[in-house]
C-alpha cells in the first residue's frame, strides 16, 4: 500500500514539474514577443528622432527678432574663434562697414555679405574689419596665418534662412593687386582653374582638393608687418562646400 502512494507521489511531482516548466517556456515565449514589438517600436521612435534632427533649428528669424531687423541674412561661425556673429546684406557694401546689427552707426561694423550674393548661392562673399585697436571677430582670421592653427580650425559654418552649410577652407592668402575674386560672373569651364588658382596662392599647403565647389570667402584688411606698405592689402579665407542641411521653416 504504501509502495502505490510513493509511486502516484512520485507521478504528481513529475507531472508538477512538467506544469512548471511549461508555463515557464510559456510565458518566456510572449515575453520575447512583448519585448520584439517594443524594441520595434522603439526603434521606429528614433528614426522620427533622427529624422528631426536633420532639420537644423532656425536661427535666423531669432536673430532678426533679437535686432529688430531684417537686414539679418545668416550667421557665420568658426568652431573655437570670436566668429560666431550674424551676416548682414543690404543694397550696397558701404553701410555696414560702419554699421551694428541694430542699424546704428558703429566704426567697427558688421560682417556683411556682398549685396550681389545669395548666402544659398555658388560663389559667397562675406567682408568684416579686423584692427588690433578694436574687439572685431574677424581678428581671429590672422591666427590662420600659422597653419597649425588651420590645422585644428579648417571648418566653418554659414547659415542662412533656408539651410545649414559647411565648409572647408583651402586657401589662405593675403592679396595686394588681383581682385578678380570680386568677380561672380566666372564661366563655368573655367571656374575650376579659377579655384587651383587661389589654392595655388594659399600661404601653405592645406591639401584640401579643389573641383567645381560652391565656395566662401572671407575678407578683411591684413594686419600682417610683410604687408604693412601696400595700400591694398586683403586676407582672404577661402572654402568649397562640403555639406548642407535643411533648416526648419519656423
Amino acid at each position: 500500500m504504501e509502495k502505490r502512494i510513493s509511486k502516484k507521489i512520485i507521478v504528481l511531482v513529475i507531472l508538477l514539474f512538467s506544469l512548471i516548466f511549461e508555463f515557464s517556456a510559456f510565458t518566456s515565449t510572449h515575453k520575447f514577443k512583448d519585448n520584439t514589438v517594443y524594441v520595434a517600436i522603439n526603434k521606429q521612435d528614433t528614426t522620427e528622432e533622427q529624422i528631426k534632427e536633420e532639420l537644423k533649428p532656425n536661427v535666423v528669424k531669432p536673430l532678426r527678432e533679437h535686432y529688430q531687423n531684417d537686414d539679418v541674412v545668416g550667421k557665420l561661425t568658426i568652431e573655437g574663434t570670436a566668429i560666431d556673429t550674424p551676416v548682414m546684406q543690404t543694397t550696397d557694401n558701404s553701410y555696414y562697414l560702419n554699421h551694428n546689427e541694430y542699424g546704428a552707426y558703429q566704426a567697427e561694423g558688421s560682417l556683411y555679405a556682398d549685396y550681389r550674393v545669395s548666402l544659398d548661392g555658388k560663389k559667397v562673399l562675406i567682408f568684416g574689419h579686423s584692427s588690433p585697436g578694436w574687439n572685431v571677430p574677424f581678428n581671429d582670421l590672422e591666427k590662420y596665418y600659422e597653419k597649425s592653427f588651420y590645422d585644428t580650425h579648417k571648418y566653418i559654418t554659414l547659415v542662412s534662412l533656408e539651410k545649414t552649410y559647411t565648409y572647408e577652407i583651402f586657401s589662405v592668402h593675403i592679396e595686394t593687386s588681383d581682385f578678380s575674386y570680386m568677380n561672380l560672373n566666372i564661366d563655368e569651364d573655367t571656374y575650376k582653374n579659377y579655384l587651383l588658382k587661389y589654392k595655388d596662392k594659399s600661404i601653405y599647403n592645406t591639401r584640401a582638393k579643389v573641383d567645381n565647389d560652391d565656395i566662401l570667402i572671407l575678407q578683411t584688411c591684413s594686419n600682417h608687418p610683410e604687408y604693412q606698405n601696400y595700400k591694398k592689402k586683403y586676407l582672404l579665407v577661402v572654402a568649397k562646400k562640403i555639406r548642407e542641411e535643411k533648416n526648419e521653416k519656423d
